[in-house]
């Protein structure tokens, strides 16, 4: 549902990501195909769902920079390419975002934990305290009134409060909706980006950005219900094992880095961001990252480009001699 929300809200926030992948990436004087646009939407669709069939967190960032990549080279030449905004405005920020965001964990889990060392503080806790005024009377009496009741705030474990409060499970799931949030804005400007591209190639004057969005928007939960699950089972489980304290900044880092991004149109990868997140809890703990995961999660990022680029060339040859133009 929040991924759902953050890409409709994206219609309002994400404008410059619309334009970094609408005509940012292409040389002046390019005009897009309607094959070409298309067969770049289909080439990181299909890379993007075998990935996460297998299980593997590769980024739809990358894949849509690798089909576009393939793509507008096979269709427009090499000069089509905006080369230098390519480096600039998308491959920095994807390269830099997990070591910001594996650097902020670390820095924040520390300070955190020299402020508070108490593993098992995880809850703040409000109780009413009932009190009373107390006025002494002329005949030597005196007189109670009571008064609005005191609210004494103090830290406890979550599992033994007695009050109510709110504990680190309540902040985990809230910053867990929000780095589901920062994904909608995130992804749905650049699928929306190619969506009007071919839309205006076709004609189609009707469909509004709003209504793109909408459809970009039911396609990111469907696809995270029916196919995201063993992608959340690698990051979840897999790398480490985080507590609530360590999740809840793992995803108040991804949701503020992700989110920063989509609004100033520098595209990041949410997956990417997250695993340099949860990396950077796995560095402070005893047990250490598992290897082997790691190398696989890299493994996959490294043959994105590439594999979404051949997907995506492959589709618009398909295109092409189907008579499309």
């Amino acid at each position: 549902m929040d991924r759902r929300r953050g890409a409709l809200i994206g219609a309002l926030l994400a404008k410059a990501m619309i334009q970094t992948f609408g005509k940012g990436l292409f040389a002046a004087g390019v005009r897009p195909t309607t094959a070409g646009a298309i067969a770049t939407i289909a080439g990181a669709a299909l890379w993007v769902a075998l990935a996460t069939w297998k299980g593997l967190p590769v980024s739809t960032t990358h894949a849509i920079v690798g089909s576009i990549t393939g793509v507008a080279v096979l269709a427009y030449g090499a000069v089509g390419v905006k080369w230098s905004a390519l480096l600039t405005r998308v491959a920095s920020p994807l390269l830099l975002s997990p070591i910001v965001s594996l650097t902020l964990t670390i820095v924040v889990l520390k300070a955190w934990a020299a402020v508070s060392p108490d593993r098992g503080v995880d809850c703040i806790c409000a109780e009413p305290q009932s009190a009373a005024a107390i006025t002494p009377q002329g005949d030597g009496s005196i007189a109670v009134f009571p008064v609005l009741p005191q609210i004494q705030v103090s830290t406890c474990n979550a599992e033994s409060r007695t009050s109510p409060g709110i504990s680190l499970n309540h902040l985990h799931w809230m910053t867990s909706g929000a780095t589901s949030f920062a994904r909608g804005l995130n992804d749905a400007p650049k699928m929306v980006a190619l969506l009007l591209a071919a839309a205006a190639l076709t004609g189609d004057g009707t469909a509004t950005p709003l209504r793109y969005f909408a459809l970009v928007a039911v396609g990111i939960m469907a696809g995270s219900w029916i196919g995201g699950r063993r992608v959340t089972e690698v990051l979840a489980r897999k790398v480490t094992r985080m507590d609530h304290r360590e999740g809840f900044v793992a995803n108040l880092i991804t949701a503020i880095l992700v989110a920063s991004g989509a609004t100033l149109g520098l595209p990041m990868s949410t997956t990417h961001v997250a695993s340099g997140a949860i990396i950077g809890v796995a560095t402070r703990q005893s047990a250490g990252v598992n290897r082997k995961v790691i190398w696989d999660m890299l493994l996959a990022w490294i043959v994105t480009l590439p594999f979404a680029a051949l997907f995506g060339m492959t589709a618009f040859f398909l295109a092409t001699r189907l008579g499309l133009r």
